[in-house]
């Protein structure tokens, strides 16, 4: 039977949510957000209380990013990667009183995930065969300004049978520059099929460099395709194009065409090496 992987981008209005479920079954779960456009209070992380997450990144703490964390005890993941070079002091600065709660979750998390992941570790994310196949990297820097979060965000490369998925968090030029320093990670992410868009999509995050590098046939993002803030023509100019509810699109948007699903892997045709397969809910 030929192994694929499924990948939901949650509409979860300006925050980040998604959800990988492994060709074995495990969960990748990337970050926290909640919430739609309609009904203003959709928890994605509910929906995993029964599942086997494996692996959770919290790309960075941002409210955005985490607003779904006091659900975290539902189903706690085996394995938490975030941004270790920001302390809790940090995080918890002038945090609102009505957000504490969720920062103080962060905080404990945090502290609590400290024990070493090893090779032998059934969830160790460099050995491909513990997800099914599934090749997992992931990318950051510590070496920003502490006082943007967003730079130290954390960057997923998700590849199976050839078919690549980049997913960032919410990494601005000072990042982006420093991470295109790297040759393992140009490596990892040159043409990918399907990128999740740096900060939502947002012009003050777009980087031609980074996205020509890339090269995806579809970018995601979250932001409005109608703001002025927004480089979503500049995604749909650089992006190749895929086939979604049968019309070729180029950039897509969880605020207009709601969760996004995303199917790749390998394929019983054998004429076809992988398999990519996007639809909406919208």
């Amino acid at each position: 039977m030929a192994r694929q992987a499924t990948m939901t981008v949650w509409d979860v209005q300006l925050g980040l949510a998604v959800h990988v479920k492994a060709p074995n079954g495990k969960y990748i779960v990337i970050d926290l957000g909640t919430g739609t456009y309609e009904s203003g209070n959709m928890s994605p992380l509910s929906k995993r209380s029964r599942d086997n997450i494996a692996y959770m990144i919290i790309t960075h703490p941002h409210l955005d990013h985490i607003d779904d964390i006091l659900n975290f005890n539902l189903n706690e993941p085996k394995i938490l990667q975030r941004a270790k070079s920001l302390s809790n002091n940090e995080v918890m600065k002038d945090v609102r009183y009505c957000d504490r709660a969720k920062f103080e979750k962060y905080c404990e998390i945090n502290d609590r995930y400290n024990s070493p992941v090893t090779p032998q570790d059934e969830n160790y994310t460099r050995n491909p065969n513990n997800y099914g196949g599934l090749e997992i990297q992931t990318f950051s820097t510590d070496a920003c300004d502490h006082s943007n979060f967003n730079n130290f965000s954390i960057i997923t490369v998700l590849c199976l049978s050839g078919i690549k998925v980049v997913i960032c968090g919410d990494n601005e030029t000072e990042s982006l520059d420093k991470l295109m320093n790297r040759i393992d990670f140009k490596e990892a992410v040159k043409n990918a099929d399907v990128l999740v868009a740096p900060h939502h999509g947002r012009e003050s995050a777009y980087h031609s460099d980074f996205v020509s590098l890339v090269n995806p046939r579809m970018t995601i993002i979250s932001d409005t395709n109608k703001s002025d803030a927004s480089a979503s023509d500049k995604y749909t100019r650089m992006s190749r194009g895929w086939k979604v509810n049968g019309t070729t699109r180029y950039c897509l948007t969880t605020r207009n065409d709601g969760n996004i699903t995303v199917e790749f892997g390998e394929t019983d045709d054998p004429n076809y090496s992988g398999v990519l397969s996007i639809s909406t809910s919208k």
